[in-house]
């Protein structure tokens, strides 16, 4: 009878997991542009397993499951006008694991006119009445490792470790002066260790309407920079903190008022292929263009002290529910930068104003338009994700 009682687990184990949605693969490819990369055409695999819909169902409410997959891991590949293309494999599992959460990335991208503006308060010599010619811009290759895990600790609070390993290289164009001025090529391999807390309130994941997403963060990194000549340059450590509040709030059905508000702090001795992005949790992202400010182009910002407040109106314009929808977005971004490596002394405050259109499909893509206007003239950019 011991094989039966064997058995019998075996069999009783199972049947959570053939209750559970199957693992679904889709295909999409998808058109991007922005002044970084000019059209790019992107093919996109995914691999998706659903998280149940609701996490509880009663007669006297509904809760939604904030998360929208268990598990999905991708492969994604794009190639753009500008020279830039990209390959990268992700995998993002938040439900697989009760109390845990995992992402990992593998990637080779090469952006063939990323911004360059100086560092901190150079910002205010760059050419305000061109800001996308070769001027302001330089080639950034880079090969990425990225890895991390998170652990609930009790309700909203979370732990997490994140492990960032790259390799960049940054290089400058015929005409890009403002970059040659100082260097001919910048390239770096480093090795970033990053634990946050991380507090999240929100309802949905996805397209959140209300709740609270915070982190605050501490790290260090390694490696050295010569090009960047820093006194104490002797391959020690780098350390760096930083922290970000995202609110959401939903005065009425379709209407969505978002705001964020963050800061980051780096050594001195911080190299310039770390000062352009802010490792967030699950999602590292540029400071300026798409993810940052949105009155810059990508790569604009580069500095070790760095303050920004975002808030934004999302209104949709049409709404499928589930299936997606059109919603209508307007903003107003505020940045002050400062590094003390700039040739100009001091800080900088840079304030743009713009809108854009959304478009999202079913509870799994986005895809982000945004004209702004500020000092520094025009500037659109897209992405795949909210803002913020």
């Amino acid at each position: 009878m011991k094989w039966l009682a064997v058995a019998v687990v075996i069999v009783a184990s199972s049947v959570p997991a053939a209750a559970q949605d199957p693992w679904r693969t889709s295909y999409f490819p998808y058109l991007i542009g922005n002044p970084t990369d000019g059209v790019m055409l992107v093919a996109r695999w995914q691999r998706t397993q659903n998280a149940p819909y609701f996490l509880e169902q009663t007669d006297e409410k509904d809760v939604i499951n904030p998360i929208t997959f268990r598990g999905a891991v991708s492969v994604e590949a794009g190639a753009g006008t500008l020279g830039s293309r990209y390959l990268r494999a992700e995998a993002r599992l938040p439900g697989v694991v009760a109390g845990w959460r995992f992402h990992g990335q593998l990637g080779a991208e090469r952006q063939g006119r990323f911004a360059y503006y100086g560092l901190g308060a150079d910002l205010d010599a760059a050419d305000p009445v061109a800001p996308n010619t070769n001027v302001n811009r330089i080639h950034r290759e880079r090969w990425l490792a990225r890895a991390e895990a998170t652990r609930t600790i009790r309700g909203p609070l979370r732990f997490a470790l994140g492990l960032f390993l790259d390799r960049t290289t940054l290089s400058k164009l015929p005409d890009s002066t403002l970059f040659a001025l100082r260097f001919d090529q910048v390239r770096r391999t480093s090795l970033m260790v990053r634990p946050a807390l991380v507090l999240d309130t929100r309802d949905r994941e996805f397209t959140p309407s209300r709740g609270v997403l915070a982190e605050i963060g501490a790290g260090f990194g390694s490696g050295r920079e010569q090009s960047l000549g820093v006194a104490d340059n002797d391959g020690g450590f780098f350390g760096f903190t930083y922290g970000q509040v995202k609110g959401y709030f939903s005065p009425r059905a379709g209407t969505v008022l978002a705001g964020r508000a963050l800061f980051r702090r780096m050594a001195e001795r911080a190299p310039l292929t770390a000062r352009f992005s802010l490792p967030g949790w699950e999602r590292e992202f540029l400071l300026s263009g798409a993810d940052g400010h949105r009155g810059l182009p990508a790569g604009a910002v580069a500095a070790t002290n760095v303050e920004m407040l975002a808030a934004e109106i999302r209104h949709d314009l049409l709404n499928a529910g589930d299936l997606g929808a059109v919603t209508l977005v307007a903003f107003g971004d505020y940045a002050r930068i400062e590094d003390r490596l700039s040739v100009r002394a001091g800080s900088t405050d840079f304030f743009a104003a713009g809108g854009g259109v959304a478009f999202r499909v079913l509870r799994s893509a986005v895809l982000t338009t945004n004209f702004a206007a500020g000092k520094h003239g025009f500037n659109f950019s897209m992405g795949t994700h909210w803002s913020f």
